[in-house]
């Protein structure tokens, strides 16, 4: 577990152009579908049920029970189908997509696709994930506006589009978000893993500028979601633990190197020695200058 994604906002953001890719969408009505058809293709899948009286996805060999507005995001290469188990009308809206892979790896490090494994219930990866909170009816509405303006060939369209996917997948990255912090709160194994991961990032990360905002986004948590958790587990503030691994570091210079206080307060992450000046003394009761003068006197006192 060494990457972990940014927030998918992180990819909207980019000025560089889209980062979404949308490669299809259609609506499916009864009498094009095809039920013994098996699906499987290289890009994201979204799902939006309009109307079905009774039926189910085949989803990798793993059946999911549908009903009308539910939403489902299926992974690339999985095989799926639509089994319908009614003569009534079923319609249904399918959304196919990507993301630009140059955009993907600079702004999240990592691929939906391993997002989607990662904060799923188990720790295999998952083929699918339902979406079911207060976001379904936005993501709906506008996969329904998508389809809309998709009819009209006109660059007019063609820029709204375009707004609108984005909406959409800002829409998706905060539902998906809501669903992860809720497993999370339910599954006190899966956030102490998180909380545990995020520990590993501040162990190896300490002498670079992070912020709070920046480790709890490591692990796909809100900051105060975040901050909380961690409080309540370590019994110690994420900024403090931060600060406690910086000034560790700092006594094993000051004990190992010659280096002066001010090379050791950059190399431990501190932009200001002041800052680390004050933060060392309260911690160690000491400066940074007396404390390497007491090790070096308590290490003669051992030799003689």
């Amino acid at each position: 577990m060494s990457n972990f994604p940014r927030l998918w906002e992180n990819l909207l953001n980019s000025e560089t152009g889209m980062p979404v890719v949308v490669k299809s969408i259609q609506r499916i009505m009864d009498d094009h579908y095809h039920p013994d058809s098996v699906s499987m293709h290289e890009e994201f899948e979204l799902v939006y049920i309009q109307e079905l009286e009774r039926g189910a996805f085949e989803i990798d060999g793993e059946l999911v029970t549908l009903r009308p507005n539910d939403l489902l995001l299926i992974k690339p290469r999985t095989p799926h189908v639509l089994k319908i188990e009614s003569n009534r009308p079923c319609r249904f809206l399918v959304l196919k997509f990507s993301f630009a892979r140059s955009q993907e790896k600079n702004y999240s490090g990592i691929s939906l696709n391993d997002f989607l494994s990662f904060i799923s219930d188990s720790t295999d990866s998952c083929s699918y994930f339902t979406i079911s909170n207060i976001y379904c009816t936005n993501i709906a509405a506008l996969m329904q506006q998508i389809m809309h303006e998709n009819k009209s060939p006109d660059a007019e369209s063609d820029f709204l589009r375009s707004l609108l996917t984005m909406e959409l997948f800002v829409w998706l990255s905060r539902s998906l978000r809501t669903q992860w912090e809720t497993n999370l709160s339910t599954k006190g194994h899966k956030l102490q893993e998180m909380l545990e991961a995020a520990r590993v990032y501040i162990d190896e990360n300490y002498n670079t500028d992070i912020s709070l905002s920046d480790i709890a986004g490591y692990v796909y948590i809100s900051t105060s979601h975040f901050a909380r958790a961690f409080k309540k587990y370590y019994d110690i503030s994420p900024i403090q633990y931060l600060l406690s691994v910086r000034i560790e570091k700092a006594r094993q210079y000051l004990e190992e190197t010659n280096l002066k206080v001010g090379e050791i307060a950059s190399a431990v992450g501190f932009s200001a020695q002041q800052r680390f000046n004050d933060i060392f003394r309260k911690q160690t009761g000491m400066s940074p200058s007396e404390y390497r003068q007491h090790y070096k006197e308590s290490v003669l006192n051992m030799e003689q």
